[in-house]
């Protein structure tokens, strides 16, 4: 946050000093930039740069050839929206595509100035491209000087803080105390964050394939101790049996597994905790020991580093492959597009060339499923609000008192600050964050002069409203998927992917491999957020949705701990360890392959119609193993015990529903 707040104020002195118009742009760019090490932000600028430089282009060759004849500027702007939302579906990088719309949008409102002469407007076109530039470069050296952590260790960081507060929180539970409300906050605030953030970090990071195969695993259970630990504070329940000496447990395994995280080596293996019986296996101490105890047996740097050779991934394009000849692509274009082109045909039928921010509305909150695109319209919706608020206030209350530059850049930090503040609280409404910023900045720094009405703030919020309600009448109502289809769907195919997870791994097919655990871990992420959209929508199934938004939010956890079980094993398998002949680690592999195949489509299932669940009860054969055995068949003991458990959950829970 301090570092977007620098370098805020930083560019908005600079962009204003030297006078530079329609720099608003240049003042709220590095928030798309905001990334975790100055690596990160280096690697995403350069992609932004090639879009700018490409969409100045774009916007200049307009300029030139079609300003002239009202009709060929239509139909070059009618173009322009159209490849926009293109390149925001196919682009590789989201932000860097985004980088694109927004030039182009803002180079539509210059070019459409009547005001400006020829020569002014193709100005005002570098004036943009300049004050990005301005922007950027200013951001990467504040974050560069002020950064933190230099080393690529954010995912560390970020695991050992979340570490850290289960450890204190649940050493205050073994004391038989209740933990007091700070410790309670914090708790809460993980859990409603997720692990979204702490994902894309890690995809920023230069990790070897192995190295980010490891990270992963960790994310996601440490991601789901912080969810049962959250329901052990909140919601405790009956205590299980030696609740007290079984937390002390898991405090001082968490205590050995942040030690071996701080010294980079890999945790000693825990015993995984003996199957249980009835209701105890879904009390959050156990699903605690048993996350603790995966934790430990995925990490296998020490097993696998010298059998296989570091691999890099490999450099991302700016396209995604095949995305020239998707349907899917070419449909979400034209859906968003089509909403964009009637808000600029309204705007001018009515001579309110000041609601042209719908452009920008459009172009910024399509999203490939109507639910997961309405979360993000009203996100922008609330944000902008928010932001045009405090410029009112500042505008009305602050300003006309401020006679000197400090006094507008400590105004302009106040409300920087917060809007950083609420883009880095949470993946969720991280967008309300910047739309906050923008709406502040798009009052105070359009012009490099003092604005004294509030024409500006009137006309943004009414044309992100016009954009919000041709998004909701054209966007969403063609060729739309509703986020709950489509959680279901990507849940379904997520289990079909862990499915073909193979039981033994080679050299060769690791790349193979990790193209899918990523795929995998993507599918898991998705899931989630549209789980979140799914609130947003109000179909004739929404009560059939819910019950498939909760059933999944239940189900998911054993699902991603059989998913990183399986890994483990697959990389044990990889270096020949000893005991992955076993007979008992193939089975437990198929049990763990059929049961998921088994639950494909339940969380879909009407009971109302079906009262019967299609899902019959029978066991689960589970491996019996003892202390001495290999490691590896101890962790095919745990993969069949909570494949069995995911089985039963789900039939008790089409029964019960």
């Amino acid at each position: 946050m301090v570092q977007y707040t620098v370098a805020t104020v930083i560019a908005a002195i600079l962009v204003l000093t030297f006078r530079l118009p329609s720099a608003v742009l240049g003042v709220y760019y590095p928030l798309l930039l905001m990334q975790d090490t100055p690596a990160a932000s280096f690697r995403a600028a350069k992609k932004c740069i090639l879009f700018l430089f490409f969409a100045a282009i774009w916007v200049l060759c307009g300029a030139v050839f079609v300003l002239g004849s009202p009709m060929l500027h239509f139909l070059w702007v009618v173009c322009t929206l159209f490849l926009a939302c293109w390149l925001i579906e196919a682009g590789e990088d989201h932000a860097a595509a985004t980088s694109f719309g927004l030039y182009v949008a803002t180079g539509i409102d210059v070019l459409d100035d009547a005001r400006l002469s020829s020569d002014a407007r193709f100005e005002n076109i570098l004036y943009i491209l300049l004050s990005l530039l301005i922007g950027i470069a200013t951001f990467l050296a504040v974050q560069y000087v002020l950064a933190i952590d230099k080393k690529q260790n954010g995912v560390q960081r970020g695991l050992d803080t979340r570490l850290l507060i289960l450890r204190n929180c649940l050493e205050v539970i073994s004391d038989g105390r209740t933990p007091g409300p700070l410790l309670r906050r914090r708790v809460r605030q993980y859990f409603m964050i997720g692990t979204g953030r702490i994902r894309k970090t890690l995809l920023e990071l230069n990790y070897s394939r192995r190295v980010r195969d490891e990270q992963n695993s960790a994310i996601g259970l440490i991601g789901n101790m912080v969810e049962f630990t959250y329901s052990l504070v909140e919601m405790p329940g009956q205590a299980v049996p030696n609740q007290q000496a079984r937390l002390r447990a898991i405090v001082n395994a968490i205590d050995q597994v942040r030690a071996d995280f701080i010294a980079g080596s890999a945790p000693e293996p825990i015993p995984l905790p003996a199957p249980q019986p009835g209701e105890l296996r879904h009390s959050p101490v156990y699903r605690l020991e048993y996350s603790v105890a995966i934790l430990t047996q995925v990490y296998s740097s020490h097993l696998i580093a010298e059998r296989v050779p570091e691999q890099h991934a490999e450099p991302k394009g700016l396209i995604r492959p095949g995305a020239i000849t998707d349907p899917a692509t070419l449909r979400f274009a034209m859906r968003a597009s089509l909403a964009a082109i009637c808000c600029y045909l309204f705007y001018w039928a009515v001579n309110w060339p000041g609601l042209s921010v719908a452009l920008t509305t459009c172009i910024v909150t399509g999203l490939s499923s109507a639910g997961a695109s309405r979360q993000k319209q009203m996100l922008r919706f609330f944000g902008a609000a928010i932001g045009g608020v405090f410029a009112f206030v500042a505008q009305i209350l602050i300003l006309p008192r401020v006679q000197s530059i400090g006094g507008f850049s400590l105004t302009l930090a106040a409300a920087i600050f917060c809007s950083a503040w609420v883009f880095t609280a949470s993946p969720r409404i991280a967008y309300a964050g910047r739309q906050m910023a923008l709406a502040y900045e798009s009052v105070h720094l359009t012009d490099p002069h003092y604005n004294v009405g509030l024409t500006q703030v009137r006309d943004r919020v009414f044309g992100i409203f016009l954009g919000l309600v041709a998004m909701w009448l054209i966007f969403d109502r063609l060729w739309s998927r509703p986020a709950a289809t489509t959680m279901t769907q990507l849940f379904d195919e997520t289990l079909d992917c862990i499915t073909e997870l193979p039981a033994r791994g080679s050299v060769e097919a690791a790349p193979a491999v990790t193209r899918l655990r990523e795929k995998i871990e993507n599918n898991f992420d998705k899931v989630r957020d549209l789980a979140d959209a799914v609130l947003l929508e109000f179909r004739r199934e929404r009560e059939l949705d819910l019950t498939s938004r909760r059933r999944i939010r239940s189900w998911l956890p054993l699902i991603r701990s059989i998913f990183m079980l399986r890994l483990a094993i697959l990389r044990r398998g990889l270096v020949g360890e000893a005991g992955v002949d076993d007979p008992r680690v193939a089975e437990a592999v198929a049990t763990s392959t059929s049961v998921l195949k088994e639950i494909r489509g339940m969380s879909t299932v009407d009971v109302s119609k079906t009262p019967d669940p299609p899902l019959v009860a029978r066991s689960v054969p589970i491996p019996q193993t003892t202390a001495n055995e290999p490691a590896v068949v101890r962790i095919a003991a745990s993969l069949a015990t909570v494949s069995a458990y995911l089985r039963e959950d789900v039939l008790l829970d089409l029964r019960g529903t």
